[in-house]
Formats: structure tokens, C-alpha cells, sequence
């Protein structure tokens, strides 16, 4: 929380509460943000809410702190939620009460957690959960959560801080872990471009490896993992070396049969949710073999993800002055598909924060923590070839302002608790 804000100024809270209220209009809400898109130029190839960039974010200097800021246990007032899974067991998801979202989500799962006595316990929610499909680079998170349990499992006190990814072939130098992982979530090609340094993560495993690990964790059998990123690995033969130890801690897997990558939103919201609520999960619902000391270096990467979606929620429902130790993770997609002639948009969030409301009656800070996974999704409804290509941007753009707005209406209603 900002140490300017004045929780109990009248007129603060008067404010809070009435943006809250309003941004009960969501149609308002969408028109709001895709005023934003259209005046700041936003294009298919460019979307201003989508691309928005950390640097835009008022939580940038708080990345650092993500790690140990995950680690607290704070106990909020008690709600009854089911214990999180073992690794392996799928949990209960309600398919009630996501109507609310908008009918260009094709498919959601959101988490809900409550700590009580250090452990969570979570309340899952979904619409088509469990349909596997082509979420786009949000399944970039799988394979770096991949190398952390491999690395960590072989070699228990390697810390992939001290790693670095090298060319045995030395055609190319090496490369942090860490600035790796970063460029694949922020996009900014400081070694190399995103599709290209993802596959090159895969290639620590088999693609039936992968796929059967991602199987083993959530449980659910149904989903492919076998596919790059449209792009040729940046290294086809790399190795994880730990600069401190002087070993090499993985090489790269022999080449097999690719395929698709269809996964489900549940899948990437339990990988998810399994990296944030580490220190709260018991080792059985662990990522196998996953040390901290190596997953807060995806989670400091995740928190360079340019999509600000909740950053966006938080300030256009007055909550910003009256949050605290704040954590966004977060994982965005997107592209045109071909095959099913859609724009489409994916946002995976994993997000915490405590909550100090000035409201009547004065209610004790709460801690607010829940994961989503979303994919958007509107079909190309333009049959004249010569405006195809203007049709498909005013889809983007009109569907990056959707996910905003359901993501802000998502958060409003956990914060007013009328999601549980």
C-alpha cells in the first residue's frame, strides 16, 4: 500500500466504492478500453493493451520482491475451500458460476485461494476447462517449469541463478537462465526472439517426455504437447551448466516426433498455481523436485510479462492506494488462426496482493490471491477478401479490450466476494 494513502479519508473510500460500482457496466468498461486501443494505434500486430509493457506497470520495482512476498502466509478470514490436489489428482471444478463472462471467452478456469495456518486451499471455477486447444505462447511457462524440476531433481542445491544455457557447438555465447526465461515473457529479443528461445527449452526433454510429464502434475490425459512456436530452436543441442558447481546440469533430449500443442486452461492454471502457491502447497502438490531457490527465477521472469491486463483492473477499480505487497505473474498469447479463422488471445495471471478497503465497520486486511486462465477468441465474420485484412485488426483490437474488461470484472468480483 502506498505510503501516501489516507484509508481513512472519507473521500477516498467514497471513490473506491464508486468505482467499484460502476465498473459494474462493463459495456461501459469495454468502451473505455477500446477507446484506449484506438487512441494510443493499436493494430493486430501491435496491441496497446495486450503489449502494454512492464515499464507502464506501477508494480515494476516490486518484481524483485516476488519471490519472497510469495513465501508469506498472512491468514485471512476463514473461508471454507477444498485442500489443493496432490500432484496427480484433478481437482473439483465448479461449472457454475462463470456466466457472467463474456461469450468471447471460449474457455476459462479460475482459482480462488485462502491460507489458513500457512496451507491454501482453493475454490476452482471453469467454463470448458477441460477442452484442449491451441493456447498460443501461454504454454511457454511449461517447459522453463520443466527444466526447474529436472535440474532441481538431479541437482538438489543448484540454483538456476547461477545457470547459464550454452552451445556445446560454441556457435552461439552463452546465456543466463534467468535473462532466457525473461526474454521469452517480455518479448524484447535482448538474446533472441520468444518462439525461438521457448523450443530451444523443449529441447531438454523428448516431446513425448514433456507431454507425459504436464500429464503426470495435473492429472488430465487428454492434451498434446509435442509442437515448437513456428521458429527453429535458438540452440538445437543446448546445455544447462551451473556456473558454480562447473556441471552440467541437463543436455538436450533426442530428436522425436512433433505434433500439436493442445492443452487445457485447467493445465496451465494448475502449472501455474503450483509455482506461485509453492511455500503454501504440501510437498505431495509440489512441482516434482522444484526448489525455491530456482522457481523465483521464473516467477521474477513472469513478472516482466508485457500484458497488464490486471495491472489495468486494479487501477480502473480504485484499488490501487489501498493494495500492498502486490505479486503479478502473468503469461500472455496471441495470433490468428487459420484453421478455425478467429483472432484470438490468451492471459494466464497468477495474482496476490493484500487488501486494506476503508469501508464501514472496519474490516481486517485480507489477503486476495487467485490464478485465471483465459482465451479469448472471435471468429472472422468478413467474406471480402479486400477488407479481410482491416477485419482482422478491428478484431484484435476490440478483443484485447474485451480481456481487459473481463479481467477487470474477474478481479472486481473477488474482491467483493461474489465470486465464492
Amino acid at each position: 500500500m502506498s505510503n501516501s494513502a489516507n484509508t481513512n479519508n472519507p473521500a477516498i473510500s467514497a471513490l473506491t466504492t464508486d468505482q467499484l460500482d460502476q465498473a459494474k457496466n462493463r459495456d461501459k468498461i469495454f468502451d473505455q478500453y477500446l477507446k484506449v486501443g484506438i487512441n494510443a494505434g493499436s493494430t493486430a500486430e501491435k496491441l496497446a493493451l495486450l503489449y502494454r509493457g512492464v515499464e507502464s506497470s506501477p508494480y515494476q520495482e516490486d518484481i524483485n520482491n516476488y519471490p519472497e512476498s510469495l513465501k508469506q502466509a498472512q491468514n485471512p478470514e476463514e473461508l471454507i475451500f477444498k485442500p489443493y490436489p496432490k500432484v496427480g489428482e484433478m481437482p473439483q471444478i465448479d461449472r457454475q458460476g462463470l456466466e457472467f463472462l463474456h461469450s468471447d471467452i471460449k474457455e476459462a478456469c479460475i482459482c480462488i485461494g485462502r491460507v489458513n495456518d500457512g496451507k491454501i486451499k482453493a475454490h476452482w471455477m471453469g467454463r470448458n476447462a477441460l477442452n484442449k486447444n491451441q493456447f498460443w505462447s501461454g504454454t511457454k511457462i511449461i517447459p522453463l517449469l520443466n527444466i526447474v524440476s529436472q535440474s532441481n531433481t538431479k541437482f538438489f542445491q543448484s540454483s538456476l541463478e547461477n545457470c547459464v544455457i550454452r552451445d556445446p557447438a560454441k556457435r552461439q555465447k552463452d546465456v543466463p537462465f534467468f535473462d532466457v526465461a525473461a526474454d521469452i515473457i517480455s518479448y524484447k529479443k535482448q538474446i533472441a526472439s520468444s518462439n525461438s528461445l521457448a523450443a530451444m527449452c523443449k529441447r531438454f526433454e523428448t516431446w513425448e517426455g514433456l507431454e507425459t510429464w504436464v500429464k503426470k502434475i495435473t492429472g488430465n490425459q487428454d492434451l498434446v504437447f509435442r509442437g515448437r512456436y513456428g521458429e527453429d530452436p535458438f540452440i538445437n543441442q543446448p546445455e544447462l551448466f551451473d556456473l558454480k558447481t562447473r556441471k552440467v546440469l541437463l543436455s538436450a533430449a533426442p530428436e522425436t516426433t512433433r505434433g500439436d500443442n493442445l492443452v487445457t486452461a485447467y493445465d496451465l492454471l494448475r502449472l501455474l498455481s503450483m509455482l506461485g502457491w509453492h511455500h503454501q502447497l504440501p510437498p505431495e502438490a509440489r512441482i516434482p523436485g522444484a526448489q525455491w531457490h530456482s522457481l523465483g527465477q521464473i516467477i521474477k521472469a513472469m513478472g516482466k510479462d508485457a500484458c497488464r491486463y490486471t495491472d489495468i483492473a486494479i487501477e480502473t477499480l480504485g484499488l490501487k492506494s489501498f493494495i500492498s505487497s502486490p505479486v503479478i505473474i502473468s503469461k500472455l498469447g496471441d495470433g490468428y488462426s487459420d484453421t478455425r479463422k478467429s483472432t484470438e488471445i490468451v492471459y494466464l495471471a497468477l495474482v496476490k496482493f493484500i487488501l486494506d478497503l476503508p469501508q464501514p465497520g472496519k474490516k481486517p486486511a485480507e489477503l486476495i490471491t487467485l490464478g485465471l486462465a483465459l482465451r479469448g477468441a472471435k471468429p472472422l465474420q468478413e467474406t471480402n477478401p479486400n477488407a479481410i485484412e482491416q477485419a482482422k485488426n478491428r478484431d484484435a483490437v476490440e478483443l484485447d479490450a474485451r480481456m481487459a474488461t473481463e479481467v477487470t470484472e474477474i478481479l472486481r468480483r473477488v474482491v467483493t466476494q461474489e465470486l465464492v
